[in-house]
């Protein structure tokens, strides 16, 4: 049999693992966070398969054992002294570890909950490992106040189950490093001398579909929103592709920057089945004159200085959608001293009405703001009690007075 009944083999570097366990379970990011469906169903699983009174899985930081999903009549921790445990106490075995009656072994019998309630006596763990060097970072692990074994095909389903708990924590480790990838791609602040740039997108999952960018160059302020099809991980992986490739494109004129993007993506929107609206404009700021194509985003709104307001639509499809190698209608637009240019993912319409009437409320949020920051804490707050269903990017450009 696999799983080991006798002594546990010793690590060759105890602290070594505990800093390595550390590391990769602050990048999980899922030790602080609740129960999570994804866990509980495993957990779930093995209690039932088994027929035991408990299933846990366990992540082991530097002193405590954290209790991730568990099964039973009585709820343990959440968390645990590492070494009051048996997951504690076999962290340097390198593979399945059974305890027919934890009793009658050296290892464990001091245990409190061996010593005391809820008196356990047999418990079966496998490791759960992660990264290159498959660090062992926990356990899914079962526990019985009657003692009883396992067979061989037992052990062989309990690894099956680790493997897939062990996948899963993969999946979020995954995530955490796309998100801070994509998070390093938030655009960072600019000096435009009379004017305002700044904005804000909340995502709808981990990563947001929503992609938006400024910039300086010799032309002027590049400004830019695109919102992909869809939500999530493809989708956010898709809008990070099209701010690439805007990047390298994006000193040219307009018309040449978007033909040149659209060039280039196209080809990876279409296996996708996906598209993306984006508006792309360049402001020169001495004349506030705003040049830019909008391929099928439309959502566009002007405050101007007066109080009246002006929605600027599109009448071009969106990238992928739009024939390679057909010229794009361009427009242009005057932001006035006072004037405000508002850019948003249709996310921001289903914080009310989902129609265009959203912009003006939204205006109507600007204008009753008493700056920038009030009005996109506004915003964040708004899409906290009205779900909107879907990413949120607000980007505003203002020009003073």
């Amino acid at each position: 049999m696999a799983a080991e009944t006798a002594s546990a083999v010793q690590s060759t570097s105890p602290a070594t693992d505990a800093v390595r366990r550390a590391a990769l379970l602050a990048a999980l990011d899922v030790v602080q966070g609740g129960a999570e469906e994804r866990f509980e169903r495993i957990t779930r699983i093995a209690r039932e398969a088994f027929g035991v009174s408990g299933s846990f899985l366990n992540l082991a930081g530097d002193e405590h054992l954290t209790i991730k999903s568990q099964q039973g009549e009585k709820p343990f921790g959440p968390t645990i002294p590492l070494q009051d445990t048996f997951c504690g106490r076999s962290l340097a075995s390198p593979g399945p570890v059974l305890v027919p009656d934890a009793t009658a072994d050296a290892r464990f019998r001091d245990l409190p909950m061996v010593t005391g309630d809820p008196n356990i006596r047999f418990y079966a763990g496998v490791p759960l490992r992660l990264g290159d060097e498959h660090v062992k970072v926990g356990t899914l692990c079962l526990i019985d106040p009657a003692p009883r074994t396992l067979d061989d095909d037992d052990v062989a389903l309990l690894q099956e189950l680790g493997i897939w708990a062990e996948r899963e924590l993969a999946a979020g480790a995954d995530e955490d490093r796309v998100r801070s990838v994509l998070a390093g791609l938030e655009p960072g602040a600019v000096e435009v001398p009379g004017y305002r740039v700044t904005g804000m997108s909340v995502p709808h999952g981990v990563v947001s579909g929503d992609f938006h960018d400024w910039h300086v160059s010799d032309r002027g302020l590049h400004v830019t929103l695109a919102d992909v099809m869809g939500k999530g991980m493809s989708a956010g992986l898709l809008a990070a592709n099209i701010r690439g490739a805007l990047l390298a494109h994006g000193a040219a004129p307009a018309p040449g920057a978007i033909g040149a993007v659209e060039a280039q993506v196209a080809p990876e929107l279409s296996r996708a089945e996906s598209f993306a609206t984006l508006f792309h404009g360049v402001l020169e700021p001495a004349t506030g004159t705003v040049e830019f194509i909008d391929a099928g985003h439309g959502l566009v709104l002007q405050l101007h200085h007066d109080g009246t307001e002006t929605i600027h639509r599109s009448l071009d499809l969106p990238l992928g959608l739009h024939p390679i190698g057909f010229a794009r209608s361009t427009g242009s637009l005057e932001l006035e001293p006072g004037d405000v240019l508002i850019l948003v993912s249709d996310g921001a319409l289903e914080l009310w009405d989902s129609t265009l009437a959203s912009l003006s409320r939204l205006g109507g949020l600007y204008r009753g703001s008493a700056d920038v920051e009030t009005f996109l804490g506004r915003i964040r707050a708004r899409a906290l009690s009205h779900d909107p269903g879907d990413d949120l990017t607000v980007v505003v450009v203002a020009r003073d007075a």
